[in-house]
């Protein structure tokens, strides 16, 4: 991690080949493919097999802690209620914070975020990435990277768990798009205030759907993915 850092690899580059690598730190090839492995699973790299195989680098995705995160909180018997506790906290300040620090590129990120969302139909598959993609965007919009990593992290988190138990497509509805829509308007005109208060409105209502099309969704464990 501290070469990948240090010498500012990106996605695409290659790590040196197992042998270079236990010559250069002075340990054996198995642990070597061990701490490979551990990167791996963290998302950091992927493993190429073939002659012009080995390490590659790969785009840092905060998502990939989401599934770290099912792993500790499924052990601590956490709660989807508790989950959603927590959006309901992170969520409007994203939202207030995209407002405030907006610059010319994420605007044209939002508005694209939203065209894709108000072009998918609320009964396709990819209306609930076009959905998830808008809170994604503003993740990115607050210019504060650990709020990023953890609002991106847990809204990924849930969107799995809801998707995986078929709760998503009736959760749906066409208000989503409005209300995202509506949120992202005050927070291309700067409208802080107003962007968090529509974004918590947005985020209770949503709950209260869910809770109604699925009684035991949000009181259940979070399972490890």
């Amino acid at each position: 991690m501290d070469d990948i850092i240090r010498d500012r690899l990106g996605p695409g580059d290659r790590l040196p080949n197992e042998q270079a690598m236990a010559e250069r730190f002075q340990v054996g090839r198995g642990s070597v493919r061990e701490a490979l492995r551990l990167l791996e699973v963290h998302g950091m790299i992927k493993l190429r097999l073939g002659p012009r195989g080995g390490p590659e680098i790969t785009a840092v995705d905060p998502r990939e802690v989401g599934r770290t995160l099912s792993l500790y909180l499924s052990l601590r018997g956490a709660t989807i209620e508790e989950l959603v506790q927590t959006r309901l906290i992170l969520e409007p300040k994203v939202a207030r914070l995209a407002a405030e620090n907006r610059s010319g590129e994420d605007e044209r990120r939002l508005k694209a975020a939203l065209a894709a969302e108000e072009a998918s139909s609320s009964h396709d598959s990819g209306y609930i990435d076009a959905a998830n993609e808008f809170h994604y965007v503003l993740a990115t919009m607050t210019g504060n990277r650990v709020l990023d990593l953890v609002a991106t992290a847990l809204k990924d988190l849930y969107t799995r768990r809801i998707v995986n138990d078929g709760v998503a497509q009736e959760a749906a509805g066409p208000s989503i798009c409005l209300e995202h829509k509506e949120i992202g308007e005050a927070i291309l005109r700067g409208d802080a205030d107003k962007a968090e208060k529509l974004m918590l409105s947005h985020m209770e209502f949503y709950v209260d759907r869910v809770r109604s099309v699925a009684p035991g969704f949000v009181t259940s464990r979070i399972s490890w993915e």
